[in-house]
């Protein structure tokens, strides 16, 4: 029985499709406004999340009652931390490294994205818009990688923004799409 106070389950995840849409979309505007500025502040803020991350499984490795991997656990961490402060300290080069990931996981997520919304056609009416997210990822991926290194200072930003306008208009419409959709 659903109370008048608490919105059905479907309406609560619609919402949360529709802002993180929103906010994507918002995101890659700046982005495209900023290439350069977005990918300093994206390295910037991977390596502090690799060197943080690292941080913790250190202590995990140090404090914790898994013996069997500590050492692992150790190597694993010191690795983080350091690849995370090479990141930071060194922008261009973490722009370049990066700049190569951006390129994989666009192509991997057009790949996924262009089999969903094959898989969604006919099941949900935002098929279309996954489909499109998935070939224009896959497209900005293979264009990334195509010219590197040449355009990486500007292009990881660029991309990036681009990106997320699609997956924010995916979101907004799928979200704006589940209560009538069928069960995917």
């Amino acid at each position: 029985m659903t109370n008048a106070i608490t919105p059905p389950q479907h309406s609560v995840g619609r919402i949360w499709y529709v802002l993180g849409g929103i906010l994507s979309v918002f995101v890659g505007f700046y982005a495209i406004g900023r290439p350069g500025m977005a990918a300093i502040a994206i390295t910037q803020f991977i390596g502090i999340f690799i060197v943080v991350s690292g941080v913790f499984l250190l202590v995990a490795a140090v404090f914790g009652r898994a013996r069997q991997h500590r050492l692992l656990d150790f190597f694993s961490a010191a690795l983080r931390i350091i690849v995370g402060l090479m990141l930071v300290t060194n922008i261009i080069k973490g722009v370049l490294a990066l700049t190569l990931i951006l390129g994989a996981v666009f192509i991997v997520e057009g790949i996924y994205g262009t089999v969903l919304g094959l898989k969604l056609r006919g099941k949900n009416p935002a098929w279309l818009w996954l489909l499109i997210n998935g070939v224009a990822a896959l497209v900005l991926g293979i264009m990334l990688l195509a010219k590197f290194p040449s355009t990486a200072e500007w292009a990881i930003g660029l991309l990036f923004g681009l990106n997320s306008i699609f997956l924010g208009i995916s979101l907004i419409t799928f979200g704006s799409a589940l209560p009538r959709a069928q069960e995917a």
